[in-house]
């Protein structure tokens, strides 16, 4: 210990910049001044300006999953390491996330960030909404977002690397005859302004629905994902995308249920279909093409007789899916998925998070506060 304090500072931040998140934690334990070390406001941005780079990281993947037994919800952090052939998914994690966050669902998780929010239905056209929270499970910093009374369908979070922000974003239903008129409002974290109007989109929202995070935008789609937005978090603009052609869609097949998620990298749409005895999907990922730059859509997994939520897809081509309580691996050469892990109690909601160092605190937030402490299970 007394060598690595002889070191000058800037190079002792740079090497815990190197240490695994949890580990960081625990250095502040030490001493005091490794105490003071850690809560610089330089490591955060430092840590996750490295971790991000890190080309190894892709070997895990890593996850938030919200589980319910009976009327409670469960949060579990866990790894997939596609190099653990016989138990991937080998670290499994409770994070104890008691009032204010009980009965919350995750919005979205960005670079160790997480957005919940509350928002139950009283009838067909009324909710009763509870205020959004952002939250850091590994610092334990957490900030209430100032609560909203009216009716918002779409909402999503996300950070824009141009502006360096994190914004939440939520589309509001006008009343009266502007109803197909949607009213944009963001916050940024740490801007102290709270929600602002950021202008208005002609759009008609069908189905409640959070934004998907990718590319420096938020994106929502229509139910049958034949109309897709992305609002761009830098300039704060909204353009369409291009659908899939129907080309891709299977002929002659009602579709049910489309729905948005992050695959690989890539934004994805999930086609589900009404097909009597059987339950079928077909995944598409929007991609760049190599020769122009154009984006466009391409068909890369079918499932029959066996409909999988999507999760992701790996390094090696596995795609990942879950069903009930079970998480389930799919190699295109095999025909049928092999399930890598039961969690026992029936998954909610699944999406992608990074542990980071990143602080509300340092982002501007002045009213921080701290979380209860968490109880953890392998």
């Amino acid at each position: 210990m007394g060598n690595f304090d002889m070191l000058p500072e800037n190079m002792m931040l740079e090497i815990l910049s190197r240490v695994p998140t949890e580990y960081v934690l625990e250095c502040k334990l030490v001493s005091k001044p490794w105490r003071d070390l850690v809560q610089l406001p330089s490591l955060s941005q430092m840590h996750l300006d490295h971790h991000l780079s890190d080309s190894s990281a892709g070997k895990l993947i890593s996850f938030i999953f919200s589980c319910r037994e009976s009327k409670i919800k469960e949060f579990y952090y866990s790894e997939y390491d596609e190099s653990c052939q016989e138990a991937p998914f080998n670290r499994r994690t409770r994070i104890n996330l008691g009032p204010p966050f009980e009965n919350n669902s995750i919005i979205g998780s960005c670079n160790g960030l997480v957005c919940f929010s509350r928002r139950v239905r009283k009838t067909f056209r009324e909710w009763d909404y509870g205020p959004a929270y952002i939250c850091n499970p590994i610092t334990r910093e957490y900030i209430i977002l100032s609560n909203f009374q009216g009716f918002y369908m779409w909402i999503g979070f996300g950070y824009s690397r141009l502006s360096n922000e994190y914004k939440v974003v939520r589309i509001c239903e006008s009343e009266g005859e502007d109803s197909n008129v949607g009213i944009v409002q963001v916050y940024t974290l740490g801007s102290g302004n709270g929600w602002r109007n950021a202008g208005t989109i002609d759009i008609t929202m069908d189905q409640v629905c959070n934004g998907v995070f990718v590319n420096e935008a938020l994106h929502w789609a229509d139910e049958e994902g034949t109309v897709i937005f992305a609002f761009d978090l830098a300039d704060e603009n909204f353009s369409q995308l291009p659908p899939p052609p129907p080309c891709l869609r299977r002929p002659g097949v009602p579709c049910i249920d489309a729905e948005l998620r992050v695959l690989g990298g890539f934004l994805s749409v999930t086609y589900y279909y009404d097909t009597d005895d059987t339950d079928d999907c077909d995944i598409l990922l929007l991609k760049k093409n190599k020769d122009n730059n154009a984006f466009s859509w391409s068909k890369e997994f079918s499932l029959d007789n066996d409909t999988l939520l999507p999760l992701e897809f790996t390094k090696s081509g596995r795609f990942l899916g879950y069903r009930n309580s079970k998480i389930y691996s799919y190699d295109p050469k095999a025909s049928s998925p092999k399930m890598d892990v039961s969690f026992g109690k029936c998954i909610y909601q699944a999406i992608h998070h990074k542990n980071t160092l990143v602080s509300l605190k340092v982002l501007g937030e002045m009213d921080t506060k701290a979380m209860e402490s968490c109880d953890k299970e392998q």
